[in-house]
């Protein structure tokens, strides 16, 4: 018996439930909306989007909701209509309990802003790309270099990343260069050469085998000596002599020099103090030299 007084007083509450469900939404068909108030959530990050420009959109589309039925008003559709801006990140729009139409708009946030060719645009970390207009600037990474449905420039986000979360190597990358998916470069902003990573992965271990032949063997070779750097390569780093005949390439391995420092200890202002310096007495610098 208890168990079905207990069944029944569900039953009622959902009843109720349902009811008042339907006397809202019986109630909300005779009301008009009687304002709009727009959130921009993440206004402080940068200027792309204004409520000025969100009202303006609505208008010119004809979603302009005040003083139509709240009934009439589709939220969904609104949505997915300002979400097609290449300004807009993420949109969602509803009905407070005073009739007001509240859109909460959160703005693309860019992370690096790519140049191909003569077209320029930003992307965020979901790859909208966003046009690189004059009056709209933001500090983010730069790329040169052509992407395609198969390689996109957020395939540059681990390298990025690992970049950013470390002060020296900020410092050190001033832009990168891409010349496809295994030759993903970088220009330093040490001194006259450009950096291949490869194809981006195992960050740490290249970055630690560059700051180790920065460390060892350019300022006994000449910071001017090569063209390019590459980590391509487990535990090897070649670099590409700079001269006006034929290109020869230089084999480093950090594993065979015995000399070696630890690679936690080396840092970045170490590497730019010697740049131009003679090296000591007792640094080491294993080359092998190949054709």
């Amino acid at each position: 018996m208890k168990k079905i007084l207990q069944y029944v007083v569900i039953l009622l509450l959902v009843g109720a439930l349902s009811a008042a469900a339907v006397w809202a939404d019986l109630q909300r068909g005779g009301r008009k909306c009687k304002g709009v108030r727009i959130d921009i959530v993440n206004a402080d990050s940068a200027s792309f989007v204004t409520k000025q420009g969100i009202i303006r959109e609505l208008k010119d589309t004809g979603m302009f909701p005040v003083g139509r039925m709240l009934m009439n008003i589709d939220t969904e559709t609104i949505e997915r209509r300002l979400e097609q801006s290449e300004f807009m990140e993420n949109v969602e729009c509803y009905i407070d309990d005073y009739d007001v139409f509240v859109v909460e708009a959160s703005q693309l946030v860019p992370v690096m802003r790519v140049f191909d060719g003569n077209d320029s645009y930003y992307v965020n970390r979901s790859g909208k790309r966003m046009s690189a207009l004059g009056r709209y600037h933001v500090d983010v990474p730069v790329v040169e270099g052509h992407f395609s449905g198969n390689f996109k420039p957020v395939a540059l986000l681990p390298i990025i990343d690992y970049v950013a979360q470390d002060d020296a190597l900020s410092s050190l990358v001033t832009m990168y260069v891409v010349r496809d998916s295994c030759n993903i470069c970088f220009v330093p902003s040490v001194v006259g050469h450009i950096v291949n990573l490869g194809d981006g992965k195992d960050c740490e271990s290249k970055f630690a085998k560059l700051l180790l032949f920065y460390k060892e063997v350019l300022p006994v070779k000449g910071w001017n000596t090569y063209s390019e750097i590459s980590l391509k390569w487990d535990h090897q780093v070649v670099a590409t002599l700079r001269s006006k005949g034929m290109q020869q390439n230089e084999e480093y391995n950090p594993e065979e020099d015995d000399q070696a420092p630890d690679l936690a200890s080396i840092q970045m202002d170490e590497i730019k103090s010697e740049i131009g310096a003679k090296p000591g007495e007792n640094e080491k610098v294993d080359n092998k030299k190949t054709q």
